[in-house]
């Protein structure tokens, strides 16, 4: 675990994304939730030494970031108002059998707790459009809705301690997944995010960083834009594209144990770009 502030703590070794969560006078507020069933139960714990948890945000409805909501049951969920129908969706998956088969092969520990009847899904129960400000124990907590990476996209910033948690808008120096952004949307929210002057930037994947990795970031989205258009631009369809060899713009790996996604992962971006830019020149 890493201390990233007085109060702030985040892990960036977990299965999945990187979870945190602020200390405050008045209990714990949580940012994201552990993959894996052990890792969360384990998180709780922790948590649990500096206070009862009163808040947990998902800052995006992807799986590696809400299926540990289910072991912090009771806790109020905080979601922008597109995470609830994303959550509900994704549900039949966190409880399949075939999620359980998985485990079996990859996390035995965790397998036991898959089925545990204290633990049911727990969606987003508090949503908001475009901000919720709180103010806890001495804190203020500012969930603001920078879509991009996925439409319901959150991050959340602690002024007083300097920090921003900004979800998958950002893989700090490992592969970043387009593979339903609006690329677009997400430059600006990276605009937006560098306007708040954060002091330390919690990505969703990867060290943490500051303002000086988002001209990178934005790069390998520009890069995989641009060269799309060129497909596009040479008369080349959606299918002709997907034959031709994977663009290099992105210098990085899959990051956090996410490397079984390595092989598809290209053609799922260059499916959700192509019609973008295609439905842009229309």
């Amino acid at each position: 675990m890493r201390k990233i502030g007085d109060n702030i703590y985040t892990e960036i070794y977990f299965w999945g994304c990187n979870p945190g969560f602020v200390v405050t006078n008045d209990g714990v507020f949580m940012i994201d939730t552990p993959q894996q069933p052990i890792d969360s139960v384990r998180w709780r714990e922790v948590i649990d030494t500096h206070g009862p948890i009163r808040h947990l945000v998902n800052t995006e409805p992807h799986p590696d970031h809400i299926m540990g909501n289910a072991f912090f049951p009771g806790v109020e969920v905080i979601g922008q108002k597109g995470m609830k129908v994303r959550y509900d969706e994704a549900t039949p998956q966190m409880v399949s059998s075939e999620r359980t088969e998985l485990m079996k092969q990859t996390d035995l520990d965790s397998v036991w707790l898959l089925e545990h009847p204290s633990y049911p899904p727990n969606p987003p129960t508090r949503l908001f459009d475009d901000s919720l400000t709180l103010e806890l124990g001495g804190q203020t907590i500012q969930c603001i809705h920078h879509p991009g990476h996925t439409a319901p996209q959150t991050s959340v910033f602690i002024p007083k301690e300097g920090v921003v948690f900004t979800g998958d808008n950002i893989f700090n120096r490992v592969k970043t997944f387009i593979q339903e952004a609006d690329p677009w949307q997400w430059l600006d929210s990276l605009d937006k995010i560098a306007a708040l002057d954060a002091d330390v930037i919690v990505p969703g994947h990867g060290e943490p960083c500051d303002n000086s990795y988002l001209g990178e970031q934005a790069q390998i989205i520009n890069d995989w834009v641009g060269e799309v258009q060129d497909f596009v631009d040479r008369g080349l369809t959606l299918d002709e594209v997907l034959e031709q060899p994977r663009p290099k713009v992105d210098p990085y790996p899959i990051g956090q144990r996410l490397f079984p996604m390595t092989d598809g992962l290209d053609q799922r971006i260059l499916n959700n770009l192509y019609p973008r830019i295609v439905a842009r020149q229309a």
